[in-house]
């Protein structure tokens, strides 16, 4: 919810940022410029319809992962409440059973959070496909050598008048929305 929050701020903010940028933005044919990939991947159509879609799927799959840690909590309550009348027999055999119930949710647990990972790559590969075209076609048209990634760990400083990337949002949603990313 904080991130969908975060994406309509930033979408109203682009209508601002794309006035002052076109009065200081780069010549064409500058030889480098930058764009932040993370707002322009916030901000590209469909990714907000691709997150929606991965924590709907998120919620299923903690949904699952909750009801196997209750029955396992209940188990073991059951247990403890009978576990002085148990023979000794008996209460190795309910031990093992939990600990194989453990188990089974922790390999559970994680092969959800593989399947997670891999669905989330899934929604958001064509949008990180579709920016990328976005921004080599604007750097081809604009002539410029390089754009860098504000993003990434590489860049420390720049001036703000080489950042395009509200340029290439507006072009991004010019395009409007990508193919569907439900499954």
């Amino acid at each position: 919810m904080r991130r969908i929050s975060f994406v309509i701020a930033a979408g109203l903010m682009i209508g601002t940022a794309a006035s002052l940028t076109a009065q200081t933005a780069p010549a064409d044919g500058t030889g480098f410029v930058y764009v932040n990939t993370q707002r322009l991947l916030e901000s590209a159509p469909g990714a907000v319809e691709a997150q929606e879609t991965w924590n709907r799927e998120l919620v299923q799959m903690q949904e699952e992962v909750r009801l196997k840690r209750v029955e396992l909590d209940s188990l073991l309550a059951d247990y403890r409440r009978q576990e002085t009348m148990l023979s000794d027999a008996a209460r190795q055999t309910r031990q093992q059973e939990m600990a194989e119930k453990n188990q089974v949710l922790q390999e559970r647990t994680l092969e959800l959070e593989d399947q997670a990972n891999q669905r989330r790559q899934e929604l958001l590969q064509p949008i990180l496909e579709r920016v990328q075209a976005e921004i080599e076609n604007f750097r081809a048209e604009r002539g410029f050598t390089m754009v860098f990634d504000a993003s990434a760990a590489g860049l420390i400083a720049a001036d703000p008048t080489l950042d395009v990337t509200d340029q290439v949002i507006a072009r991004l949603q010019a395009q409007g929305p990508a193919s569907s990313t439900q499954p």
